[in-house]
């Protein structure tokens, strides 16, 4: 990974926080087992992720699912950094996964299999820290 600054890195064109992933976890993803009761919520940064994790994780404990875990993110990890979370692929289904990642560095499985995606992204006069091609492009790979 090539340094951006003290904190961040890139790979393939992205920049990643810096210490909690590495090349071959991402390039790894390509072959992760996607489930089909997998629950995938996928944000723009600073658009509302954590909100829509709680949202999200409340509902499964309404219809029991999801008990086991305290946290946020042990209920709903990041898919991007693995680091101190347990195996994903020990966990019960339905999983739920949170990540700002793009379809290109997603599972290849998510377009093949019935796992449902969450994707939330706000109007950039909702957003106006992030710039506006960025962004734009972001989203349009998922619409």
């Amino acid at each position: 990974m090539e340094p951006v600054t003290p904190y961040l890195c890139r790979y393939k064109g992205y920049v990643f926080v810096t210490g909690l992933t590495t090349p071959e976890y991402i390039d790894s993803l390509q072959t992760f087992e996607i489930r089909d009761s997998d629950i995938f919520l996928v944000t723009y940064p600073k658009s509302g992720t954590v909100w829509t994790q709680q949202i999200i994780t409340l509902l499964m404990e309404e219809s029991g699912a999801g008990d086991a875990y305290t946290t946020n993110l042990d209920k709903m990890p990041w898919l991007e950094y693995p680091d101190g979370r347990p195996d994903y692929v020990s966990r019960p289904s339905p999983r739920l996964f949170a990540s700002h990642l793009t379809p290109a560095l997603m599972p290849r499985g998510l377009r093949e299999r019935g796992a449902k995606v969450s994707f939330v992204c706000l109007s950039l006069d909702m957003n106006r820290q992030t710039a506006n091609k960025v962004w734009t492009l972001y989203c349009k790979s998922y619409l």
